[in-house]
């Protein structure tokens, strides 16, 4: 209960700001309209009459031949719903002047079919200022701007102006305001700044959504820029009025596209399939119904069938407002339990309550402030700057996760393959050891026969003793042989004081055998060294040669050995 509350309270806050916003303007509106040398802006009060039979012209206005008095004129947000029917407006403005005064009227929309403003001046007849509407988007005089316009020439006095404004699709509703040169000026200039601003924020969105779906393959990206792309012909339309794509049903259409691609994007960013089932197949059913709804329109636009547009269009809105509490409601229902949730509310909020705000003013349930459509845009870039910030965020979560993984992976492969190797290690060992003993016993047994050989036939056979005791040398250097190449090859962490033991055992049984005394200077901690096979081979080969030529050509008593590693 307290989430919806909460949400009540802020959506009144919203309609408040909006209210005091307008209250010091709304204070210097009036139907008849002072203005003087010191006047800057003000809103225009207009009375308003509705043309149910669509008959009435200007002179039967100005003749009074029409049923029932003109009302309004307390109220410069006229708001009138989805009605299709045409408007006549008066107002009076007052040149407390005695010269000629040039302001200008502003109407704060342009996506309206048809708005024409006659101009009565003191003691004259009526004369045409001009027409604006949808289809006068190519004019340059209202490039980058979000309403039209009309110079106005005031002579001293009092002058009258009657208008008349329509619109067949979507609502109606009309702010009038006036304004001097320099500040109508000054408006223009900041609605463009504010429209860089927007388009700056939704064009760098667009294209990092386009880049993360193009790297993740995700169509919750796609569907986040489409959401913007969306987001960005609204507001364009809003400053061009039409530029020929879907033009029987225009704005309506556009913002029908916004609902429903913000729709199933918010399916995919929740997971709602995951989440909650029957929510998901709740929210798919409201995008096949604007969907559905929207496509009727069109038809019926384009078949030239208007009568029926009115009540379609009022449940397009209500299919919007219902939509706008439901995913809040969602937003709000899975706030604890999904992060996704917590970061849907806290960008959608602003933009849902300037939504409701917009639908209820296009149900004429509440007046059209300005500050409504202003509040839209500043939604829009809020949502939008939240997703893309959270995005990127997790974008870079997501990289370095997959950084972590990929290393991790590549840790786990590097653990296997030596694994691998070192069961290979262990079977080749295995082998060169078995391999190792087989010959060393085979070597073994024939040196110990050649030597029962010679013993016994030393006497008999003296011319055999040479070869027998040829025999034992060879089985004895051929066991050698093979204890140093499996010694070679096979691995050890410390490879060099490896080495340097079995220098050592090597030069001490030579040596021994020989009655040589001698010095040993090979030390047992040297540094740590990852000598490979050929290396290792080789340095002990160099060592045993010249341990054996020093003992065999130099005839010597003693010798020093030492071993330095630099």
């Amino acid at each position: 209960m307290l989430p919806d509350l909460r949400i009540c309270r802020l959506f009144r806050h919203l309609l408040l700001a909006c209210a005091i916003c307008a209250t010091p303007v709304a204070a210097h509106a009036q139907y008849l309209l002072p203005v003087d040398s010191a006047f800057t802006e003000a809103w225009v009060m207009p009375q308003w009459y509705r043309d149910a039979g669509r008959s009435l012209t200007l002179d039967d206005m100005t003749a009074g031949r029409y049923a029932g008095p003109l009302k309004g004129g307390d109220n410069p947000y006229l708001t009138f719903g989805t009605d299709q029917a045409p408007y006549w407006f008066h107002f009076v403005i007052q040149n407390d002047r005695p010269e000629p005064l040039t302001l200008v009227l502003r109407l704060n929309r342009k996506n309206i079919d048809r708005f024409e403003l006659w101009q009565i001046k003191p003691g004259g007849r009526p004369d045409f200022l001009g027409k604006v509407g949808a289809n006068m988007h190519n004019d340059v005089q209202y490039i980058l701007t979000d309403g039209f316009h009309f110079p106005l020439t005031l002579q001293p006095g009092k002058n009258e102006f009657w208008a008349q404004g329509a619109n067949h699709i979507g609502s109606m509703y009309l702010n009038l305001s006036l304004h001097s040169p320099g500040h109508f000026g000054m408006l223009s200039r900041q609605n463009i700044v504010l429209l860089g601003i927007f388009l700056g924020v939704m064009l760098v969105s667009l294209m990092f959504s386009l880049v993360l779906f193009i790297q993740f393959r995700d169509v919750t990206y796609l569907l986040y820029g489409i959401y913007i792309l969306n987001i960005l012909v609204r507001e364009l339309y809003n400053y061009s009025a039409d530029y020929g794509l879907l033009t029987h049903i225009g704005h309506q259409c556009i913002s029908s596209l916004i609902a429903a691609t913000f729709a199933q994007f918010l399916r995919n960013f929740l997971r709602l399939r995951t989440l909650s089932p029957r929510w998901d197949k709740i929210v798919k059913g409201y995008i096949i119904g604007v969907v559905g709804v929207v496509t009727v329109i069109w038809i019926l636009e384009a078949s030239g069938r208007q009568a029926p547009l009115r009540p379609l269009f009022t449940i397009v809105n209500a299919f919007f407002i219902l939509f706008t509490f439901n995913a809040l409601y969602l937003s709000i229902r899975f706030f604890k339990k999904s992060e996704r949730a917590r970061l849907t509310l806290l960008a959608f909020m602003p933009l849902s309550l300037s939504f409701m705000a917009i639908l209820f003013r296009n149900l004429a349930m509440i007046p059209s402030y300005p500050a409504i459509q202003h509040a839209v845009v500043v939604g829009f870039i809020i949502e939008v700057l939240v997703f893309t910030i959270a995005l990127s965020k997790w974008h870079r979560s997501v990289e370095t996760d997959r950084n972590l993984l990929q290393l991790e992976l590549e840790m786990e492969q590097q653990k296997k393959e030596m694994e691998i190797r070192e069961a290979e290690q262990q079977v080749k060992d295995q082998i060169a050891r078995d391999l190792h003993d087989d010959v060393a016993a085979s070597m073994s047994s024939i040196r110990i026969l050649s030597q029962v050989a010679h013993s016994q036939l030393a006497q008999k056979a003296p011319e055999a003793a040479p070869i027998l005791g040829q025999i034992s040398r060879n089985a004895q250097a051929t066991l050698e042989s093979i204890s140093d190449l499996i010694w070679a090859v096979k691995p050890n962490a410390d490879y060099l004081n490896d080495m340097a033991d079995r220098m050592r055992e090597y030069a001490v049984r030579v040596l021994d055998a020989k009655d040589i005394d001698y010095q040993m200077d090979i030390p047992r901690n040297l540094p740590m060294r990852n000598l490979d096979i050929s290396t290792r081979r080789n340095v002990y080969l160099i060592f045993k040669e010249a341990v054996n030529n020093a003992v065999k050509y130099s005839d010597c008593s003693r010798m020093d050995i030492s071993l330095h590693v630099t």
